[in-house]
């Protein structure tokens, strides 16, 4: 079976966890200090906070922009469903806004005619890593706040600079399908000290230097997912590379027969996934499971989040994304991946299309 996704571990990052181990010093100290710097640096980024994970830093970082109830947050309305899910642990309410349908990811116009007198924050997704319209957003949204969700984004581009530097806050997740993991794990990214401080008492029982100033949870990192993450940073370049090298393999044999993601002009996306859209008259579950039998693990895409039961009631209207989530198909992509393996992945595809 050629899988979906596969993290990458190696003996680096074996011995990494190993010595840990022996070290005795299990939970957030001086690794996870040195995988916030390393991640900091590579993005521009002033501060990081790692968390346990990418669901807990969206938390954090709207606790911290004081979002709450009656409040409301535009929230691209294509996604896995924590974005959304954090707004409303928050007792706010999402606005959910459209995406670009090519990109799959909210435009500049979208957000800004979602917004009402309501609106406290803005989440902008770089969808599968491919980088959102960032240097439009911010200019068409003025002084709100954004958070960038940039979950799958680590080694994408936007055309002025590397995603995980848009606004306020921007989120990582180091989950097993994400560009670089540590198990399970999170950070947020900014460049305000006073952020970066509150950040880091929201993760630790509410602590500031010493004293419980705030009733808050848990949400440390362990030592063993930042020597994994550190580990994971050396080969990151190896990693983004070879995902790009698959991805443009695939848009090679399939050229003629389906629809995929685009970025925005001057950008670089690290394809996190490599989606493509089905055409009208196929049955996707029907697709994957066909595959499946000739031994390729194909996944859902993505989610249209207002109409999942979380949400329901809502009466969104989002054409665009509701069209992607009932026809997308995800393809294995991980950076092990033989060319010979994407090339069987395309021939099964194409052969399940033209039956």
């Amino acid at each position: 079976m050629i899988r979906l996704a596969k993290p990458w571990i190696g003996e680096d990052e074996q011995r990494a966890v190993a010595a840990v181990l022996e070290s005795g010093q299990l939970v957030q100290g001086a690794l996870v200090e040195r995988f916030e710097q390393a991640v900091a640096a590579l993005v521009g980024r002033k501060y990081a906070v790692a968390v346990s994970s990418g669901t807990a830093a969206l938390q954090l970082a709207l606790k911290v922009l004081s979002i709450g109830p009656g409040d409301e947050v535009l929230c691209p309305a294509l996604s896995w469903p924590s974005p959304a899910h954090a707004v409303r642990v928050a007792g706010a309410k999402v606005q959910f806004v459209d995406v670009d349908a090519d990109e799959w990811n909210s435009t500049e116009e979208a957000l800004r005619a979602a917004r009402t007198g309501e609106t406290k924050a803005a989440i902008v997704i770089d969808q599968f890593g491919n980088p959102a319209r960032a240097a439009a957003i911010r200019e068409a949204l003025g002084a709100l706040p954004i958070i960038e969700d940039a979950a799958c984004a680590l080694g994408s581009h936007f055309a002025n600079g590397p995603c995980g530097s848009l606004g306020k806050i921007s989120c990582l997740s180091f989950h097993p399908r994400k560009i670089l993991t540590t198990g399970e794990g999170g950070m947020c990214l900014t460049d305000d000290e006073d952020v970066a401080e509150k950040l880091r008492m929201l993760r630790n029982h509410g602590q500031l230097r010493g004293e419980f100033v705030v009733a808050a949870g848990n949400h440390r990192m362990t030592e063993i997912a930042a020597a994994l993450g550190l580990a994971q940073l050396q080969r990151l370049d190896n990693i983004v590379a070879r995902r790009r090298e698959l991805a443009a393999l695939y848009r090679e044999l399939l050229a003629d027969a389906l629809r995929w993601q685009r970025s925005p002009v001057g950008a670089e996306s690290n394809f996190q996934t490599f989606g493509v859209i089905l055409p009208q008259g196929l049955d996707r579950n029907s697709v994957r499971e066909k595959m499946g039998e000739r031994g390729v693990e194909a996944g859902l895409l993505s989610f249209a989040i207002h109409k999942l039961g979380s949400f329901a009631g809502s009466n969104a209207s989002m054409p665009i994304a509701e069209h992607v989530a009932a026809r997308g198909l995800a393809l294995p992509l991980f950076p092990q991946m033989r060319d010979a393996e994407a090339e069987e992945v395309a021939r099964v595809l194409l052969g399940v299309l033209n039956e």
